[in-house]
């Protein structure tokens, strides 16, 4: 697999509400985040569930520097820190929801994947029910269009029934 993403606070922080951040060891050999993005984590207005998550050490998930700090037009700290990191580090994609931030992804040649998406692929990889974890997601103030979840829930039906 090799594989080596950037992650963005929000999937991070729903996979972690959902009880699913543990996907992400199976899913990337490693997942690194800005100090920005940690710091958002840790942040008082973080869920409590959330701080206790990020400040336990996981051998798969680490904390990087990022060497040129540039603000990104349009995006918070932490996607922008996201982004450079990625950058920096070649990862070969960032997890990321925010729109704006995806597209800036897309421009810069990074590939993005949201949360939805990284439940869409633990799926596929029969290592969690997508039914059950977009009801969680929906429980949460997780914002994504019915449009998207019903589709993704769709494609889950259609690889089932093969």
């Amino acid at each position: 697999m090799n594989s080596i993403v950037v992650a963005d606070a929000g999937p991070l922080l729903y996979l972690v509400l959902i009880d699913c951040a543990d996907l992400l060891e199976k899913l990337f050999d490693r997942v690194v985040i800005p100090a920005g993005v940690r710091n958002e984590l840790l942040d008082r207005g973080a869920p409590e569930m959330v701080r206790t998550w990020i400040g336990l050490e996981k051998s798969w998930l680490s904390i990087e520097p990022v060497a040129q700090l540039q603000p990104i037009r349009g995006l918070h700290q932490g996607e922008s820190e996201a982004l450079l990191l990625a950058l920096q580090i070649r990862a070969s994609g960032v997890l990321m929801d925010d729109l704006d931030g995806r597209a800036a992804a897309r421009r810069l040649g990074i590939p993005a994947i949201g949360t939805v998406g990284v439940l869409e692929r633990a799926a596929e990889l029969k290592l969690m029910e997508l039914p059950e974890a977009i009801a969680k997601l929906r429980r949460t103030n997780f914002f994504a269009s019915p449009e998207l979840l019903e589709a993704a829930l769709e494609r889950d039906r259609k690889r089932r029934a093969i």
